[in-house]
């Protein structure tokens, strides 16, 4: 099969956002803010690990446009997979978003033939795998929408 055929088909929703790191939370908010004209969430404490955190919407109020989802905590060189020995660690990641539960099963079914490990994140109704690259990508749905 060549790469522009496809037999199988997940109908993706676009990105939901992109997780980055951030050594100065208040500093991050005010360039996206205030600079580039972007609209800031509240501020989440920190807990389980994250840091605090907000989302940085690039169009607010627009169920389909997200953004950056940036945590504040010190910038570390880190080698790749440091997460399998530390599971609260933050991982820098992005989130693909998907119309339903139904559609989020399909594909991991698909990862699942593929060999692909999947991890749950149940507080938030989601999950997360690594590419071949090790890109970590989380996959979110509405969570009124959960996968059998």
């Amino acid at each position: 099969m060549s790469h522009s055929e496809q037999t199988f088909q997940i109908p993706w929703h676009g990105i939901h956002h992109i997780a980055l790191n951030t050594a100065d939370l208040d500093a991050t908010i005010r360039f996206y803010r205030d600079v580039l004209g972007m609209h800031a969430s509240d501020i989440a404490p920190s807990q389980e690990g994250r840091g605090r955190h907000c989302l940085i919407l690039v169009k607010p109020n627009d169920d389909n446009v997200w953004g950056f989802h940036f945590f504040e905590r010190p910038i570390e060189k880190t080698t790749l997979g440091a997460s399998d020995t530390h599971p609260q660690s933050f991982v820098p990641h992005i989130a693909l978003r998907l119309p339903d539960g139904t559609a989020a099963h399909a594909l991991r079914e698909r990862l699942s033939h593929a060999h692909v490990s999947i991890t749950e994140i149940p507080e938030l109704g989601s999950f997360v795998f690594f590419d071949n690259n090790h890109l970590c990508l989380e996959v979110t749905w509405p969570k009124n929408e959960h996968v059998s």
